[in-house]
């Protein structure tokens, strides 16, 4: 039963993540899978993966399975009789099939098992910004992706791109040469590296005025996921709880090479290590609002908490703790919330956004508590 087309609610939805392989062509500076190897998923296993959450009797109409990695194209011969297999066989759940790859290996043979395919199985692409930004942080492969084929054939499809502190002062051209060969943008900072230093703090404001002058001038073009927080969240009464921020736990779950199951695949060893990976089952999510004595003090007390995004995988392997977060890219997070407060008031004035009374008073509102916070 297909699939891509089929809207569900979000609470119907479950994603299933299969580590195909835990090797990759590329050594990205700020990748977080710091355990690879040569392990590689069985068929085998694979397939019993799959049968048992495809064929799962659970609350769950659709399933996006991730064939994921490392590199998962690596893994390409697997990928093909993975693929074969579910097409050929009848489930009673809609499903996607889901590829995120770095686009190095995507010619030849794979590219035209991709089109032959893209019914069910969708390609994202990892691409960080110009061809100087990308090769800074991913390997030199920049002339090795055909951005094309992926422009083409997967329209509604977001690039994945990272910051990295090397090229934070060229995210503004990153992200215009995106818009520019059609894509949209799913933008963020590199977790797991140092953001410390005060010129980050520069770098990124001066980046990002730049960044709103251009979709000002631009306001047919979709602003990157850094620039669209939805502010309008902030300031509810929420009786001391805070949200919860994705299915990890519940509707998210990530199976490694060897078919052990994780919350998602930061807890698993090739991200977290053999350690905590050990612990990672042992968390227990909680999966409606947070109760604010579970995050650290600072947090607690910070006035935009309700849209400062946490994810719970990386805060577990910089503290521990899948609550308290890496404050040092706190000052970062809170010159982007004011600058995503700047950007959706000024496409209001200019006539750009549309909002009802009600959102026009929930947007004054959160601008207000936004322009309070101390960077």
């Amino acid at each position: 039963m297909n699939n891509v087309k089929t809207l569900f609610a979000e609470e119907e939805k479950k994603s299933v993540l299969l580590t195909l392989t835990q090797a990759c062509n590329l050594s990205c500076s700020y990748c977080y899978e710091k355990n690879k190897s040569s392990a590689v998923m069985t068929y085998e296993t694979a397939i019993k993966i799959i049968d048992d959450e495809l064929g799962a009797n659970d609350e769950y109409k659709y399933v996006s399975l991730d064939l994921f990695g490392g590199e998962p194209l690596l893994q390409f011969e697997l990928i093909k009789r993975i693929v074969n297999y579910i097409e050929n066989k009848v489930y009673n759940k809609a499903y996607v099939i889901f590829i995120m790859t770095n686009g190095t290996l995507v010619h030849g043979e794979i590219k035209n098992w991709l089109l032959a395919h893209k019914e069910n199985v969708v390609c994202g692409l990892s691409l960080d910004g110009t061809r100087r930004m990308h090769n800074i942080n991913r390997s030199n492969s920049f002339d090795e992706i055909d951005l094309k084929f992926f422009k083409d054939n997967y329209p509604n499809q977001d690039i994945k791109m990272t910051i990295s502190v090397e090229t934070l002062p060229y995210l503004y051209e990153g992200i215009k040469f995106c818009h520019e060969n059609g894509f949209f943008v799913s933008c963020n900072l590199a977790y797991g590296i140092d953001w410390s230093a005060e010129k980050n703090i520069t770098l990124l404001e001066e980046q990002l005025k730049l960044l709103i002058d251009y979709y000002i001038n631009n306001p047919g073009i979709t602003p990157a996921s850094i620039l669209d927080s939805d502010i309008s969240l902030i300031g509810y009464d929420r009786e001391n709880k805070n949200r919860q921020w994705c299915g990890v736990g519940k509707h998210t779950r990530s199976y490694d090479t060897d078919g052990r199951c994780y919350p998602c695949q930061l807890f698993m060893p090739l991200s977290c290590g053999t350690d905590k990976a050990k612990k990672a089952n042992q968390i227990q999510f909680i999966y409606d609002d947070i109760p604010l004595s579970l995050l650290d003090e600072k947090c607690r007390e910070c006035l935009v908490r309700e849209i400062c995004s946490s994810c719970y995988g990386s805060n577990y392997i910089a503290t521990g703790n899948i609550y308290h977060k890496d404050l040092s890219l706190c000052k970062l997070k809170k010159i982007i919330l004011k600058a995503t407060a700047y950007l959706k008031v000024m496409r209001w004035q200019n006539g750009q956004l549309s909002l009802t009374e009600d959102e026009v008073v929930a947007l004054m509102r959160s601008v207000k508590i936004i322009q309070d916070i101390d960077i």
